[in-house]
């Protein structure tokens, strides 16, 4: 393993080195005025994410529950962004990962739950996994990978991309693309994007029409279907800006599913008053309403304030054939009947969750945040208190914590009920270069 980390080292350091300073593609005498624009550069970052809970529900790499087993894994990342500037219209872009992830649970199928999201149906798989042992993993992906092209009032984005529409902070129901949990681990920049097309148009300074079009396969299968099928995602918006108030509108289909949604952001009493409301109509099954409201604000002692109310009328507890599916994908996988039951849902196990955050920076260089939601029909609390220290200049350390309880007399089965029992520490080290 040692050897491994060395190789790998060995290979992605000099070109973190080399991208330290930008590099002039070379220019002919016609394109000297484009010098500023035409230009390769490269970013990154390295980090150590280390994570401790314990399980009742361990699956093994036989998709058979094993019982209880304490989980401990170690994610090193190198991600590299070398960007191609081919002139002040065109872009390209790439974020590559470079990870290993040791852990006492690799080829697990909770290892696999955890840290290796389903790429079942997508596009393309751009990552190219192996493991060294059985307690260690590599996996060397294309997280992002797009080129955009400017033009007047237009600007076009092909490839993998990060897509998300609505302004909800803790959950954001038109965020249908990538939805996310908020107990996710990883920020959201480090959530899967989105192979699509995506237009985006501009009337004036105070409005925006975009458009996207993701296909999608079938069966997992690339062939002729795949670039119009019942899975592929069309989505159109339209936003405006009047006064302090940003209003969208949102139609189109995602997942066999018509969609229409609304989005609504505006300052009230020097605060960010926020709401969404989606409405959902599969192929199969009855049509259910998803939405959100939240208020924001920053005190003038430096403290701020967060809350958020969260609406899924289509939660697992209340759909027999949503909550099988999620079940046995967990246990045997993704096939094509369970992604069609799956695929783009915010998956909660019931209808009604209140959250808060709140944050202050003690110092410059020390932050402290809570986050806590209530599954107010599982009865269940969730509490994830944070520090962040600005270590150096470009590199931040922080520790949380996940930690949950559920109260008696619940009828339903809460979000939280595996926090209670086993919370989850997590350690994380990142270093910008």
């Amino acid at each position: 393993m040692k050897t491994a980390i060395c190789i790998l080292l060995s290979i992605l350091l000099p070109f973190a080195a080399y991208g330290q300073e930008d590099i002039d593609i070379s220019l002919t005498d016609d394109e000297l005025l484009l010098e500023d624009a035409s230009r390769f550069s490269i970013s990154g970052h390295y980090k150590n994410l280390i994570t401790y809970f314990r399980t009742d529900h361990f699956i093994d790499e036989n998709g058979e529950p094993s019982g209880r087993k304490e989980l401990i894994a170690d994610l090193n990342r190198i991600r590299l962004s070398p960007e191609f500037r081919f002139s002040e219209n065109i872009l390209l872009h790439c974020d590559i990962d470079n990870e290993i992830i040791a852990a006492n649970y690799v080829g697990s199928r909770t290892f696999d739950l955890f840290w290796r999201p389903s790429d079942y149906n997508d596009l393309y798989d751009p990552s190219l996994d192996s493991t060294f042992a059985d307690d260690y993993s590599y996996q060397l992906n294309l997280h992002r990978l797009y080129m955009k092209f400017v033009s007047g009032d237009f600007t076009m984005t092909a490839g993998r991309q990060q897509i998300r529409f609505g302004s909800g902070r803790l959950w954001n129901p038109l965020d249908i693309l990538n939805p996310i949990s908020p107990t996710f681990v990883e920020g959201a920049e480090d959530q899967k994007g989105t192979d699509a097309l995506r237009v985006e148009y501009y009337p004036d300074e105070s409005s925006e029409i975009a458009f996207v079009y993701a296909p999608r396969r079938v069966d997992d299968e690339l062939d002729f279907r795949t670039l119009a099928n019942k899975n592929t995602h069309i989505i159109s918006r339209i936003r405006a800006t009047v006064r302090d108030t940003d209003l969208a509108v949102l139609g189109g289909r995602v997942a066999r599913r018509n969609l229409v949604g609304i989005d609504i952001a505006a300052i009230l009493m020097d605060g960010m008053l926020r709401g969404s409301l989606l409405y959902a109509s599969p192929d199969e099954g009855s049509a259910y309403f998803l939405g959100s409201v939240g208020y924001e604000y920053n005190f003038a002692n430096g403290i701020y304030c967060m809350a958020e109310y969260f609406y899924n009328e289509n939660a697992l507890n209340r759909n027999r054939s949503l909550l099988a599916a999620y079940e046995e994908s967990a246990l045997y996988g993704m096939n094509e009947d369970r992604y069609q039951q799956l695929a783009n849902q915010f998956l909660t196990f019931n209808r009604h969750y209140a959250g808060i955050a709140i944050g202050y920076d003690i110092t410059p260089l020390l932050r402290c945040d809570l986050f806590a939601m209530a599954d107010i029909e599982g009865r269940g609390i969730y509490f994830s208190p944070s520090l962040k220290y600005n270590l150096l200049q470009n590199i931040d350390i922080s520790v949380t914590a996940m930690l949950g309880h559920v109260f008696e007399g619940a009828d339903h089965t809460s979000d939280f009920e595996s926090f209670e029992d086993h919370p989850l520490f997590s350690v994380v080290l990142q270093w910008y270069f």
